[in-house]
């Protein structure tokens, strides 16, 4: 249950086979694209917490249906995976609590219901299992991921990052699991963008530039609609490598460069753009402002890695894996998470794109009580670090805001 996209898999319980899986828009996007946002929203008018909550239960309910001819009736089981609101909201649990000091959950235990007190239906003695929650910032996705990775087994310092609006990191050294959150915003996930879209038909994820001239890879071929997350960080690293972008984040002028990829600037009251595609319905461009909207978003992971690390008692140097999961993991390349400095470029070689970690281990919980025991132990050994109101983490920050030099 990520901030700004649902992702839901049906699973034949006996044998664990895979009937399908399907991504659809959160639709409580409505009251905020992050979850602060929604958060306040409660805090402000508590009447709509029952509001959220159909809302969420309504768009898994359409998964369900789709995804199963029997519909509710033939769900014996669900799983659930997300931040700390998205849980809270689930359960229909005010999340005002995590809007205020000390910023501490309702609940941290694993929810454990028949699934009609959701309001989804399902077959007779269907059931819910909510993930546990780590603290207030770091919810039951965070878990799901260590789960499959089997970071907290792990006898080597490995660290796995969850890349979405609410970024999460995980480091295993030997002395301990060290977990923490970084609100990086929707950016990565074709929030907050001009013309960004969700990871579907007619989205830009990638763009290669020959001989100056521009070729983007669309989602489902022809005419691009727009670009998503994963496609925004390729393009930005590409205008990095040709110059087009300062290593400060600024989208040079049209004069200050050199070839055809001089045409496709712009200019205009908010700073220049970049055209990535010109067509009968309009321009698809990335602006100043998006690449703003990536640097803080970028620079908030970054440092939320440098200081996990670091916590753990290890420098980046010591770091022998690297797990990248989220949705779009899969289309993230090394080389571009190390061009924007999201990455050290020490880690080359060592990086393991693992897609939809969390989804995965929302999947091996669901076939398995013992996976589900263990996934609460995971939570209860987790050692959480605050990066709320950290001095430290404002310092990395900003040290982390620009992009690396070429």
């Amino acid at each position: 249950m990520g901030t700004t996209t649902l992702v839901g898999t049906a699973v034949e319980l006996e044998g664990g086979k895979e009937v399908g899986t399907i991504s659809v828009p959160n639709p409580q996007v409505e009251w905020g694209k992050d979850i602060l946002a929604r958060v306040k929203t409660v805090m402000e008018e508590p009447v709509l917490l029952g509001t959220l909550q159909e809302a969420l239960v309504g768009a898994m309910d359409g998964i369900v249906r789709e995804l199963i001819p029997a519909g509710g009736r033939g769900v014996r089981g669900v799983t659930a995976a997300g931040n700390p609101a998205m849980e809270h909201l689930l359960m229909g649990v005010s999340p005002a609590c995590l809007g205020k000091v000390p910023y501490r959950p309702l609940f941290k235990d694993a929810r454990r219901v028949p699934l009609s007190e959701i309001g989804l239906d399902g077959g007779e003695g269907s059931w819910l299992y909510a993930f546990p929650l780590i603290s207030g910032f770091v919810g039951g996705d965070t878990v799901a991921v260590i789960l499959s990775t089997e970071l907290h087994k792990s006898t080597r310092p490995v660290l796995a990052i969850d890349i979405g609006t609410n970024s999460e990191m995980a480091v295993k050294s030997s002395k301990g699991l060290f977990v923490t959150s970084a609100a990086a915003g929707p950016a990565f996930e074709g929030g907050e963008v001009e013309n960004g879209m969700v990871a579907e038909a007619g989205a830009v994820r990638a763009m290669t530039v020959e001989d100056g001239k521009v070729r983007l890879d669309v989602i489902g071929g022809g005419a691009p609609r727009g670009i998503c997350g994963s496609g925004l960080l390729n393009v930005v690293a590409g205008l990095l490598r040709h110059r087009i972008l300062e290593p400060s984040g600024r989208i040079k002028g049209r004069d200050e460069i050199e070839g055809n990829l001089a045409n496709r600037v712009e200019s205009g009251e908010k700073g220049n753009r970049f055209i990535l595609h010109r067509g009968a319905k309009g321009e698809i461009a990335v602006t100043q402002e998006d690449i703003r909207a990536f640097q803080l978003a970028k620079s908030a992971i970054r440092a939320g890695i440098t200081l996990t690390i670091d916590k753990a008692g290890l420098t980046p140097a010591d770091i022998e894996a690297v797990f990248i999961a989220g949705a779009f993991g899969s289309n993230l390349r090394e080389e571009d998470l190390v061009t924007i400095g999201l990455l050290d470029e020490q880690w080359a070689g060592t990086m393991n794109f693992i897609g939809d970690a969390a989804l995965d281990g929302a999947k091996q919980a669901l076939c398995s009580e013992e996976k589900r025991a263990e996934a609460d132990e995971i939570a209860k050994s987790a050692r959480y670090l605050s990066l709320s109101g950290s001095k430290h983490f404002q310092r990395e920050f900003m040290k982390e805001i620009n992009f690396w030099n070429l």
